[in-house]
């Protein structure tokens, strides 16, 4: 009986040790690509998606609220009158200046968050993966020169947009749960 103990003893040593670096070696490797899968792919895309949302909700209040002080200086002055231009070219070149703004800054990161699942989208979660081919036609509907009214009326890609901000902010949430230790993820 001792023979087959000592016989037996390192055998099951070596088992008991290589299943528990094995199962080590996993989680640590599992959590290694949680958290690049968070910094390289999550992370940034939340964030510009925040950037984005930010921006556009403000950029339709500004041009709204220059259309409504138009239609306002209008029905209060007939035309033509005195300074009448000036009022126009103003509004005009508020309104110029926000599509710019737009054009430069918000069109950018929505180019930024295709590039990121171009380069990273092995990353991302096969629920944010189907979302791609939307994505795509919202950015590309930014990149047509459309009149802001046309714009405006392009609401279907707007929900596709609005899927995305809540499946990439779920997936920044459970990732930051599970990276945590929090077992409520």
């Amino acid at each position: 009986m001792d023979v087959v103990f000592q016989i037996l003893s390192p055998v099951v040593a070596v088992f008991v040790t290589y299943l528990f670096t094995s199962i080590h070696y996993r989680r640590k490797t599992w959590g290694e690509f949680k958290l690049r899968r968070l910094n390289e792919f999550y992370g940034p895309m939340h964030g510009l998606i925040k950037q984005f949302t930010l921006n556009y909700k403000n950029s339709i209040k500004v041009k709204d609220s220059s259309e409504q002080a138009y239609r306002e200086i209008r029905e209060k002055y007939p035309y033509p009158l005195e300074g009448y231009d000036k009022y126009s070219e103003s509004l005009q070149k508020t309104i110029d200046d926000e599509n710019e703004r737009f054009r430069n800054k918000d069109i950018s990161a929505l180019d930024k968050i295709l590039e990121i699942f171009k380069s990273k989208g092995h990353l991302a979660y096969p629920s944010t993966e189907k979302l791609l081919p939307q994505l795509i036609e919202y950015v590309d509907q930014f990149h047509r020169l459309l009149p802001y009214e046309f714009q405006k009326k392009l609401t279907y890609s707007a929900e596709s947009f609005a899927k995305l901000s809540t499946d990439v902010e779920a997936h920044v949430d459970k990732l930051r749960h599970e990276l945590s230790g929090d077992k409520r993820a």
